[in-house]
């Protein structure tokens, strides 16, 4: 199945509409979570805590604004162009009020509270952190080639929508096994990351014209 293909948008969103139907009926899948979160608890302490902390890193937003900022003022002192800055604050917009709306449609409890509640308060179905973990983590590889234009030979475009891959399942296991979400929260979002990274990438916001 090649990647951006109709076949892969239609698993990616089958995916995505098979773990919201299995939570909101209390399927398998939501029993896995109770699973999930249990073992959480029970094992993930100390230097293993420590660890998986630092993967769901890769999706805080706010962390990752302090490498956005600086790296997107470089790129537009070096191609002398406000399209960097302003580029990367849309996406931060964009993608986090599509964050806002897709919580606000299925409110759910977090892990942390220990009960496992929709539509009385919460905000943790989908992973928004995990959507970042994808998203943002890209538009710094991507803000890199321009702000350093000697990684652009390396630090391909293939490489870099790897890497953004990565640091979204990263994200995306950190944040499960810290228990900050739900493991169906980062199933969805999993799917829906690589859908958006798909479509940023089509975008090409930062490298419209840089040869590729």
């Amino acid at each position: 199945m090649r990647w951006g293909s109709k076949s892969w948008y239609a698993l990616l969103m089958a995916i995505m509409v098979l773990v919201t139907v299995d939570v909101l009926l209390n399927g398998p899948l939501r029993h896995l979570d109770g699973v999930v979160h249990r073992f959480n608890d029970a094992y993930v302490q100390g230097g293993w805590f420590d660890l998986v902390y630092v993967c769901a890193k890769f999706g805080q937003r706010g962390d990752l604004l302090y490498i956005i900022g600086p790296l997107a003022g470089l790129a537009a002192l070096r191609a002398r162009s406000l399209r960097y800055p302003l580029m990367a604050a849309a996406i931060v917009i964009v993608l986090s009020g599509l964050q806002l709306g897709l919580k606000a449609v299925i409110p759910r409890t977090f892990p942390i509270s220990n009960t496992d509640v929709l539509f009385h308060g919460g905000t943790a179905y989908p992973s928004g952190h995990t959507l970042n973990g994808f998203v943002l983590e890209w538009m710094i590889f991507e803000l890199l080639v321009v702000a350093l234009p000697a990684l652009r030979g390396p630090f391909t475009p293939l490489r870099r929508r790897n890497l953004a891959v990565v640091t979204g399942f990263i994200a995306g296991a950190g944040l499960t096994l810290t228990d900050y979400h739900w493991l169906t929260d980062v199933l969805f979002s999993l799917a829906l990351g690589l859908i958006l990274l798909d479509i940023v990438i089509r975008l090409r916001p930062f490298t419209r014209d840089v040869p590729q």
